[in-house]
């Protein structure tokens, strides 16, 4: 009898989301060390292609001097954090990326028998290694940045900056989510997503300012890239009397990554709830 009961309680306890995701992740990563060669390959290339968007900043900034009143050591750490939050988001949720191929081919069906949740499933289906070439790049401008900032850094301005980098890639994972869902309902979001990644990595490391005070809203509220990156950093620089919205706004700023998450993955469920089995 205390036997059965006791397995029984065993049964009766579901493994919590974040384990399942960490199980499934950790297994996708092991996967990828075998191929080692590849995965240092895909590194380098990634760190690649975001250094060639770093030379043309420094391109501007050595002709100009300045971009919106930002010096090199600020932009270059605006430019870090934005790439810092985009790792954060490409190595935990970029296989959102699959989901228009996952509806497509009946994937789905699979992940809707197996004991876990579907979404987790989708996001763990496979790993990218360049993702960490966004990320490993990101941390190294950002703290060379820092290092040229006279700044004072204490202890809550450094857990405000991880804060901030962490909820930079929320907003981000939280908005492809969101729209991976349309899958569901619309048919591929493949171009859509693509749009928003080119929107973000153009326009993500520049000062919000040069876009005027109507774009600046536009990338505040319609698509919130301030979110990611701008906002906090201004906090950090001391550059809130430059902005259009209330100064507590951006002081709140990495309290938004959280909840753009949560509001991404409800809509995706519920849009999820329309999948129709292609029933190959």
């Amino acid at each position: 009898m205390a036997a059965d009961r006791a397995g029984s309680g065993t049964l009766a306890r579901p493994v919590p989301l974040w384990r399942t995701y960490a199980i499934l992740l950790g297994a996708t990563w092991r996967s990828m060390r075998v191929h080692r060669v590849n995965l240092v390959m895909m590194f380098l290339g990634s760190a690649a292609l975001q250094g060639t968007q770093l030379a043309f900043i420094g391109v501007l900034l050595g002709a100009f001097g300045t971009i919106a009143g930002w010096s090199v050591a600020e932009v270059a750490f605006l430019y870090g954090l934005r790439l810092t939050a985009h790792g954060v988001c490409t190595i935990n949720f970029g296989q959102h990326r699959g989901s228009a191929q996952v509806v497509r081919d009946g994937d789905w069906d699979r992940y809707l028998l197996r004991p876990a949740s579907p979404l987790i499933q989708l996001l763990t289906r496979f790993f990218n290694p360049g993702t960490l070439g966004d990320l490993v790049l990101g941390l190294a401008i950002l703290s060379v940045a820092a290092s040229r900032l006279e700044l004072d850094w204490s202890p809550w301005l450094i857990a405000y900056v991880a804060a901030a980098a962490v909820s930079g890639g929320l907003v981000e994972a939280g908005l492809q989510i969101g729209i991976s869902g349309l899958d569901f309902r619309m048919g591929p979001t493949t171009r859509i997503k693509d749009t928003i990644d080119r929107v973000l990595t153009d326009f993500g490391a520049y000062p919000m300012t040069i876009f005027g005070t109507v774009g600046a809203w536009l990338l505040t509220f319609l698509l919130p890239l301030a979110f990611m990156a701008y906002l906090p950093a201004t906090v950090v620089l001391g550059r809130t009397e430059e902005l259009a919205v209330p100064e507590i706004l951006a002081q709140l700023s990495p309290l938004v990554g959280p909840m753009m998450l949560v509001a991404g993955v409800l809509v995706f469920r519920r849009l999820s709830r329309h999948y129709t089995s292609p029933g190959h």
